[in-house]
């Protein structure tokens, strides 16, 4: 099997379907602008900055991949589609980012958390 072969998928763009691309890249701009402002006040502290920066990158891929909807709705053009199905897997795979990073987060906060309470107990 040869992994450089290009398979293609046809569709018919119908005035349902223009409808539905058009809404979704107009959420898709609108979460992604709030998704950046976010992250944004994430990265307000040092520690959560960590976390703050995937997510604004993340946004940006959002509203990317919005912008890229809008445009398969208007122009139909295959690119476009491409474009924005790529850019919505960067979207999930920087929120993955931010979901493991925060995990690792919680973890290493209550792990330090618990330490402080233990030695304020007993006295060290």
């Amino acid at each position: 099997m040869n992994n450089n072969e290009t398979n293609t998928i046809s569709l018919q763009v119908s005035d349902l379907l223009q409808k539905c691309l058009r809404f979704i890249g107009v959420m898709q701009q609108i979460f992604g602008v709030l998704v950046i402002i976010s992250g944004a006040i994430a990265c307000l502290g040092i520690i959560s900055a960590i976390v703050g920066v995937p997510v604004i990158i993340g946004g940006i891929k959002l509203f990317q991949s919005g912008s890229s909807f809008i445009l398969t709705a208007k122009l139909k053009h295959n690119d476009d589609l491409v474009n924005a199905i790529n850019g919505l897997h960067g979207y999930w795979m920087f929120m993955l980012i931010t979901f493991i990073l925060s995990v690792a987060m919680f973890i290493t906060m209550l792990f330090l958390f618990t330490a402080l309470v233990s030695s304020a107990i007993y006295g060290y």
